[in-house]
């Protein structure tokens, strides 16, 4: 049995840097605090929290136990950006604010900043729950909508004057469609592509790849909007497709008659995690919580980066 991990799973660039800023200031001995997932996979939060990582929920903040110490507290803003409500608390009560939110978040941010300002309504293709969207619609001053299918697209009124724009995790399908329709509807449309490229690329190696596998199993959290599409593009040219977020959930009727098993991720999953699926087809020794190991100069670097 051939087991394979895809060359091209990789965490974008977004979550490199956030994990980087956030190990840099745990390491350092600073007392580090989050509101909800600063990234969308459960055990890489974990393990960050293993090191410190401190969740909070937006009301806890002012009654923390930390801030009654002279320490210098951090507060770290997660991949998918905050709203202004919850960064205005956290400068209040002193935090250090530590901004990890994605490059490509921070550009739709800007961009709808300034729509608004100039008095356009605001249309998001995305997920109504998913935080990237709900701190955009924070910024629209009650004048966004969140578009989440064709349908909606068809049966909702719209502002003549409008910006649409990405989730940069949708599926650009479903961006292109919405488009397509809105631009028929709306006489002044003006249209933002914000969806990720490096999502767009993941999608076309994820297909080649799965092409070549008897069975490919995709590792990544289970909230993972990129996941969730990473797998259903999966399983489009390869019907042995499954989605996991820890090895255990392996099932051995998966793997019947199987020569090549194929494993990739999404863009929040982390190397070890690639490789400890591996290692447990392997029948090897998984590696439960991984810590950071010295490079040959010496320095640091990521177990969630490292490679073979």
């Amino acid at each position: 049995m051939l087991i394979t991990i895809e060359p091209n799973a990789k965490p974008c660039p977004g979550v490199e840097r956030a994990i980087i800023m956030a190990e840099e200031i745990l390491l350092r001995g600073n007392i580090l605090y989050s509101v909800g997932q600063l990234i969308h996979n459960r055990r890489e939060v974990e393990r960050l929290e293993n090191l410190g990582l401190k969740l909070v929920k937006p009301e806890e903040l002012a009654s923390l136990e930390d801030s009654k110490t002279t320490d210098e507290l951090y507060f770290l803003v997660r991949t998918h950006g905050e709203s202004e409500e919850i960064l205005q608390l956290a400068r209040e009560y002193g935090f250090k604010i530590v901004d990890a939110t994605c490059p490509i978040v921070q550009h739709s941010q800007e961009i709808v900043d300034q729509h608004v300002k100039e008095g356009w309504g605001i249309i998001i293709v995305g997920n109504k729950t998913h935080p990237e969207v709900t701190g955009l619609l924070t910024r629209t001053n009650g004048n966004g909508i969140v578009v989440s299918s064709k349908e909606e697209a068809i049966q909702q009124d719209f502002e003549e004057r409008s910006l649409l724009l990405a989730q940069t995790t949708i599926d650009p399908v479903l961006f292109s469609e919405v488009r397509k329709i809105l631009s028929s509807k709306l006489s002044n449309l003006k249209i933002v592509d914000t969806t990720c490229k490096f999502i767009h690329n993941r999608q076309s190696n994820i297909s080649t790849f799965s092409a070549q596998q008897d069975v490919v199993i995709i590792v990544g959290g289970e909230n993972s909007s990129n996941c969730k599409l990473l797998h259903k593009t999966a399983l489009k040219v390869n019907k042995r497709s499954f989605k996991i977020e820890e090895p255990e959930q392996i099932a051995k009727e998966w793997l019947k008659d199987a020569e090549k098993i194929g494993i990739s991720g999404g863009a929040s999953t982390p190397r070890w995690q690639l490789e400890e699926i591996k290692a447990y087809l392997s029948n090897h020794k998984t590696v439960k919580n991984p810590k950071g190991l010295k490079n040959s100069k010496g320095g640091k670097f990521s177990w969630w980066m490292k490679k073979n």
